[in-house]
């Protein structure tokens, strides 16, 4: 079982090395403002045409902002041991959220950008978060005993008993279980599209509820979480699956509480969100 594991888990690792080592284009639009993650703090980010297109960086974020209706320009940024040659292209449909990938296989993935954060790279008055690829050294490795009880989970039957379905690309949540001091979720993207699908970020909430007289919920709180762990092939070819594992600090549930997860296609459109009850963890 430990074998299985971790061979999921090495497929993975160096599966990612290649994903960006092209170049890529980036969609942008007046009045809207596109955030690039990079892998790691940018050094250096260069944009050819620096009067029709304002460019910010903080920390590991890259914000951009067309000041013209129509055009491109190329763009360069130099992130650690990752470089990358992109191309901004005024659309009429933005990308407004690039997660760049590690072009080293043995680097950690950055951390999926906040929706509510503001455009000068700030939310509520702090800075953005750095996320897991700052958390990376301070990982402990998987204990035997989770290695065990999540191997004995990949070979479970998948029930898709919470699952989202996109232009016949389906997430579902298979399995989220508490070992020890943390909490491992399962996911697997179907892909039965004629269309490769990769996995730009997953990100994930807790939401809590009140119910007003047993009949309606309302959101109370919600809580955006950062796994301190992840494992999956970003690329899924059409007509295969792949798993996704993710592990987290430990979490606490009530009978009010669900999990919202979000898989965000790369520079696509099929993003697929699910929400999970808190009463699904094993």
């Amino acid at each position: 079982m430990r074998k299985i594991l971790w061979f999921f888990a090495a497929t993975i690792l160096c599966s990612t090395g290649s994903v960006l080592a092209q170049q890529r284009t980036v969609k942008v639009k007046p009045g809207f403002a596109t955030v690039i993650v990079c892998p790691a703090v940018p050094e250096l980010v260069s944009v050819g045409n620096s009067q029709s297109f304002t460019v910010q960086n903080s920390g590991n974020y890259v914000l951009v902002k067309p000041n013209v209706s129509s055009g491109s320009t190329n763009m360069f940024i130099k992130a650690g041991m990752d470089s990358y040659n992109l191309v901004l292209q005024v659309a009429d449909s933005p990308d407004l959220e690039i997660r760049l990938l590690p072009t080293s296989p043995n680097r950690p993935l950055p951390a999926a950008p906040d929706k509510d954060m503001k455009s000068d790279g700030t939310k509520n008055g702090t800075s953005p978060k750095n996320g897991s690829a700052n958390k990376a050294k301070d990982l402990e490795e998987i204990s035997p005993k989770a290695r065990s009880i999540i191997s004995s989970y990949f070979k479970t039957p998948r029930r898709y008993t919470h699952s989202v379905k996109n232009s016949d690309v389906i997430l579902a949540l298979d399995h989220m279980v508490q070992v020890e001091d943390k909490l491992y979720m399962i996911c697997s993207v179907v892909n039965n599209s004629k269309i490769p699908y990769d996995i730009g970020y997953v990100r994930f909430k807790f939401v809590d509820h009140n119910r007003s007289l047993g009949l309606f919920r309302k959101k109370v709180k919600e809580t955006e979480i950062e796994p301190v762990r992840e494992f999956y092939n970003p690329a899924v070819k059409p007509g295969t699956t792949g798993r996704l594992l993710f592990v987290f600090d430990k979490q606490g549930f009530s009978d009010k509480s669900t999990v919202e997860v979000k898989c965000s296609e790369e520079s696509g459109r099929r993003d697929l969100v699910l929400s999970v009850p808190g009463s699904y963890v094993q």
